[in-house]
């Protein structure tokens, strides 16, 4: 932009003008404005006339040209902004579908996350595309030819999966049957074969724990239905307490539902709708066909009919106790106290009662629904807290399938860096080698010339520049150091020759280099593998020990108490007393727990000679009970036998036939069979009542010793009490390690005696049950005998 020269004599006239008529301006301005207001009354004064006398706007304007120039300069201007809007609305679509293609519906799983109910504990799965037919054709491939050389090499598969057995996907329990062991991998090929196979492990440890997580998802949406049905038996409860209480509710958050983001809600859109004419008219259209409906509803006969019987409901809910109350007596309004009758008094009297009965009624509801809602509360809490639970066991389950991930791909990453150092090796290897075949050649290239040129020419071959390269080869290559008798061109053969052959020596000093390079990266890269697993190693190690420590610190207090001489029972090493295994007990509990032993010693004797007079009793009603339900169980199958019983050709034959005869026939069979069966009873009898009698004297012998063991051990206690006396009342350090060790001896004898008597009394019941089951096999064959 130009300067503007103030100085000039049209600036000195415009500024002049303005003086001049600022003054004129002004009035015409503040005309303007009073005649804008005037219109504006005017356009209020009009809005409040009836209708029929209402102006149109249109007929306010002053300028109806003018008015129609700005009308269509504001068309044009919103006509711009319009288009400009919706190109930009338009490219904003496209982006949007663009990423939504490439990072939304390419995905086979798409990428969303369970949170804890109670804490802010968080979950993800791993999202996947489809695998492209590509990588499976690869895999295949590979498979095929894993085959191959297992048949071929008769390996056992089972060798195979010591490739990974040191690896976080053996213990995730996912592998691939046919990876190469670790120490096997030797060729390029070999490698990308078991890229390949890692990159299947990788995907097959990402669709386990998808799976997992699916579950764990499913399981949340059917928890938060519970939630939500037992809040609503909560909710119904509460309002018939009339206790208004908010409850909680979970809800899935957006990274648990991640579509809600192409969902746009219309609480999100601040600015105000826009619709156009065709839009108004679509909504006027809908907005009367709702009211027609509305209208057509509030016509059916049914519903007016169910709105005037039953308030619209077709089910009455029963009054709530809580609410009801017990109906008064007419008399109590109706008339004062003093002029009640007798039968009057008496009535009141009843409703006071049935007043306090309904009341103590009503009190017990109360608590029942509190309680009833307080254990839909905890049912909620333990089911939310159990999901929590579960949700741990998947992090840790994610975390080590991350670790499973990460360390397959630092071992593809490792192989793929190892592949290309083997390729850059053999390339290595084939300019050396193409270094010495120039060196072999080079007589060959000068065949046809005579020896002694051949021979000046190798060592001018042999020799090598020194400085900048390119000045030093200039010189070399200078006819002045050409030998004598050698013609040009081929002098200019082997100068081209010798700076191939420097050339190849510099690649080869450069490769060199970069294959040392690359194999110290390659071995650093190893070496930084295996420090790191053993930190790995060292850290779940060091996190182990601080778990025990945590819990150790958690459990194990140290408290720290002044003790009396002799208040110690502990061995001294070196003066020193040990208290690594000891116990702290108040002496008064220990005293307290002796008394409570020898009382419950001798009600348990007392017990046990009550508990065997009784038990004779009830074995006996036990095994007539036992007997009578077997015969009437006996009794039922020849019922149920006879009512299925269906007749036969013989059976009728049988009808026919002579019964007095067949009577006398079968009366005989059934003698001897019953004599046979007497026979083998009482027989069998005789010895099942030896075996009784003896395991009765075994019994009897047992209770013996066990009463004769029992009054020893109570002897014993009574002898313990007297020498803890003893030794409290004379307690010296002459008898004191004579004493200890004598009551040591006798709490042994006390203990052996209680495992003798513990084990007495496991035989005795023992041979109880086996003489019970003894004598429960005698009646079968009795019932049997009986109603043959």
């Amino acid at each position: 932009m130009d300067d503007v020269n103030t100085d000039s004599p049209e600036t000195e006239d415009l500024s002049k003008d303005y003086e001049n008529y600022s003054e004129t301006k002004e009035n015409l301005l503040a005309r303007m404005e009073e005649i804008r207001s005037t219109i504006k009354e005017m356009i209020l004064e009009n809005e409040t006339v009836p209708e029929i006398e209402r102006l149109e706007l249109k007929e306010f304007n002053v300028d109806d040209q003018r008015q129609k120039m700005h009308d269509a300069t504001m068309e044009e201007e919103v006509s711009r902004v319009r288009d400009r809007i919706e190109m930009e609305i338009l490219e904003r679509c496209y982006k949007r579908d663009l990423i939504k293609r490439d990072c939304w519906d390419s995905l086979k799983v798409k990428d969303r996350a369970v949170k804890a109910f109670h804490t802010e504990h968080e979950v993800t799965n791993y999202p996947l595309k489809e695998r492209p037919q590509s990588e499976l054709d690869a895999l295949k491939r590979v498979e095929n030819k894993r085959k191959e050389e297992l048949a071929q090499e008769y390996e056992d598969l089972s060798e195979a999966q010591s490739s990974v057995a040191s690896s976080y996907s053996a213990e995730l329990g996912l592998t691939h049957p046919q990876l190469y062991d670790q120490f096997s991998l030797h060729t390029t090929e070999q490698k990308m074969n078991q890229i390949v196979l890692l990159q299947d492990v990788i995907y097959r440890i990402k669709v386990a724990l998808n799976t997992q997580f699916d579950k764990v998802y499913k399981q949340k949406g059917q928890e938060i239905n519970r939630v939500k049905e037992r809040n609503k038996q909560v909710k119904e409860l509460l309002d018939e307490l009339e206790v208004n209480e908010e409850l909680w509710e979970p809800v899935l958050n957006d990274r648990e539902v991640p579509e809600r983001v192409f969902i746009v809600k219309d609480s999100e859109i601040k600015a105000e709708k826009y619709l156009t004419p065709e839009q108004e008219k679509e909504e006027e259209r809908k907005r009367l066909e709702e009211q027609k409906r509305l209208a057509a509803k509030s016509d059916n006969v049914r519903e007016r009919a169910l709105d005037d019987m039953m308030d619209g409901v077709l089910e009455v809910k029963k009054e709530s106790l809580l609410k009801a109350e017990v109906p008064e007596p007419e008399f109590i309004q109706g008339k004062p106290n003093n002029e009640w009758t007798d039968e009057e008094k008496k009535q009141f009297k009843e409703y006071e009662k049935k007043v306090k009965e309904f009341a103590t009624e009503k009190e017990k509801y109360r608590k029942s629904l509190e309680n009833e809602i307080k254990g839909l509360q905890k049912l909620t809490k333990e089911a939310t807290e159990r999901f929590d639970e579960g949700l741990k066991k998947l992090f840790e389950r994610k975390i080590k399938s991350d670790m499973a991930i990460c360390q397959k791909k630092m071992e593809e990453d490792l192989q793929k860096f190892e592949k290309e150092c083997t390729l850059f090796q053999e390339s290595h290897e084939n300019i050396v080698a193409d270094d010495k075949n120039q060196d072999k050649d080079f007589r060959k290239e000068f065949s046809n010339l005579h020896k002694a040129h051949v021979d000046q020419l190798y060592k001018l071959f042999k020799r090598r520049p020194r400085g900048h390269k390119s000045n030093a080869m200039d010189e070399l290559d200078s006819q002045k150091n050409m030998p004598e008798g050698l013609n040009l061109p081929v002098w200019e053969k082997f100068c081209q020759i010798r700076r191939t052959k420097i050339d190849t020596e510099h690649q080869i000093k450069s490769t060199a280099a970069t294959l040392a390079e690359m194999i110290a990266s390659l071995q650093k890269r190893r070496e930084d593998d295996l420090a790191a697993e053993k930190d790995i190693e060292q850290l779940a190690l060091k996190l182990e020990n601080l778990r025990e420590e945590k819990e150790n610190f958690l459990t194990d207090i140290p408290v720290q108490f002044l003790l009396k001489q002799g208040q110690v029972e502990v061995t001294n090493m070196d003066l020193i007393p040990d208290y690594s295994d000891s116990i702290l007990l108040d002496r008064s509990k220990v005293e307290e727990l002796n008394q409570t032993i020898r009382t419950l010693g001798e009600q348990k004797i007392a017990t046990m000679v009550q508990t065997k007079d009784f038990r004779k009793g009830i074995i006996q009603v036990e095994w007539d009970n036992t007997m009578r339900r077997m015969q009437i169980e006996d009794l039922k199958n020849k019922e149920r036998d006879i009512q299925k019983m269906r007749l036969t050709e013989d059976h009728k034959e049988y009808l026919k036939s002579d019964g007095d005869n067949r009577v006398c026939k079968q009366t005989v069979s059934m003698k001897e069979t019953q004599a046979l069966q007497l026979k083998n009873y009482q027989k069998d009898v005789k010895y099942r009542k030896q075996k009784i009698r003896h395991i009765q004297g075994q019994v009897a012998y047992r209770e013996k010793k066990n009463d004769a063991l029992d009054k020893q051990v109570q002897d014993m206690h009574v002898t313990v009490s007297q020498m803890r006396h003893i030794y409290e009342a004379s307690a010296t350090e002459e008898n004191e390690a004579v004493n200890t060790e004598q009551r040591y001896q006798e709490l042994l004898l006390v203990q052996r005696l209680k495992d003798t008597a513990t084990y007495q009394m496991e035989k005795l019941a023992f041979l109880t049950a086996e003489m019970q089951r003894l004598k429960m096999r005698n009646v079968p064959s009795l019932t049997q005998i009986k109603y043959k």
